[in-house]
Order: C-alpha cells, then sequence, then structure tokens
C-alpha cells in the first residue's frame, strides 16, 4: 500500500510537468497575440476563409505535419512559425514565418477528382482500393504542389499515401487494419 501511494504521489507530482513541456511545442494562441504581418498576410492569401484557430510552434514541426524540410539550422536555433486552421473555399491550414511568408499549406479537396496521372498510378498499384476520404494537397507557398495525401482501403485494409501530381508515389505508410 506505502508503495502504491508513493508511486500515485510521484505521478500527480510529474504530470503538471510533462504537460507543461508538452503545451510548449504547439502553443494556441488568439488572433490578437500573433504578429498584424502573419494576420493581414494570411487575410490576403485567403480571402473566402474565417480562421478557426491560430498556434505558435517551432519550425521543427513543419516538418513532422507537413512532410516537408528546408529551414536553415546552422545557428542552432529553428524560427518560429505561425499555423493557421482555416474554414470555407477552401478549408485547411496554413503555415507562416515570422515574415509573414506563406510557407506551407495543407487544403482539403472536397468532390473533386485527382490528377489523371495521379489517379492512374494509384489505381496501378492498388487496383481493389477505393478512395475514402477527401484529399489534401500539400503545397508550398502559394502555388508549389508538393504532393496530395490520399486515404484508400479494401476490404479491412486502409493505407495513406502520399503521391506527387505525376503519380510518383512518394510515401505510403503501412496498411492499418479497420476494425468490423
Amino acid at each position: 500500500m506505502r508503495n502504491f501511494i508513493v508511486t500515485l504521489a510521484f505521478a500527480i507530482a510529474v504530470s503538471p510537468n510533462a504537460e507543461a513541456q508538452i503545451s510548449q511545442i504547439k502553443i494556441k494562441a488568439r488572433e490578437a497575440e500573433i504578429p498584424a504581418d502573419i494576420v493581414q498576410s494570411f487575410r490576403k492569401d485567403y480571402r473566402d476563409t474565417k480562421t478557426s484557430e491560430w498556434a505558435i510552434m517551432p519550425a521543427a514541426l513543419v516538418g513532422d505535419e507537413y512532410g516537408v524540410t528546408g529551414y536553415d539550422t546552422s545557428n542552432g536555433s529553428l524560427p518560429t512559425v505561425y499555423e493557421v486552421s482555416f474554414h470555407g473555399n477552401p478549408k485547411g491550414k496554413a503555415v507562416y514565418d515570422q515574415n509573414g511568408i506563406l510557407k506551407y499549406s495543407k487544403e482539403t479537396i472536397s468532390n473533386t477528382s485527382l490528377p489523371a496521372a495521379t489517379r492512374n498510378a494509384v489505381a496501378k498499384k492498388y487496383p481493389d482500393f477505393v478512395l475514402i476520404k477527401d484529399q489534401e494537397t500539400i503545397r508550398q507557398g502559394k502555388s508549389q504542389i508538393i504532393h496530395y495525401r490520399i486515404v484508400i482501403e479494401k476490404a479491412v485494409e486502409r493505407r495513406v499515401l502520399a503521391v506527387d501530381a505525376a503519380g510518383k508515389i512518394l510515401r505510403e505508410n503501412k496498411p492499418v487494419l479497420k476494425s468490423k
């Protein structure tokens, strides 16, 4: 019993510290806390959308979430970036650097078809799979498409693919079995 009480006390003492470390990685913020240049850039880039959430985060998370790299870390530190979630036309997320320049974005594509080369490459490699979700377009800046994120499934198996506009399959996540 004594070991249980000591273990419980330790867990309670450690958990606020662990939560504080996690919350420092990606900090939710109100629009008023975001530099005006970044908010103005977003409004210019995405006129027909409304913001649903702002976050401040180190640039290292951009690579994890968007599957891209390219930040200069030679000075030993990573710049801070600002991520905004938005809805409207389109809906998605965008990442701005400290100067208000759009670095990356994810936009959900609903009820539209993928480029023919992308569709054909997926159909050829996964002939019995069907597209089950809207696709996300991952962009660098405002126009350069890096890849499409596509979710496909067959029977009890689900896969997530990253495919470029030319049809090259860039990344295939391990298959996930769906629960029945």
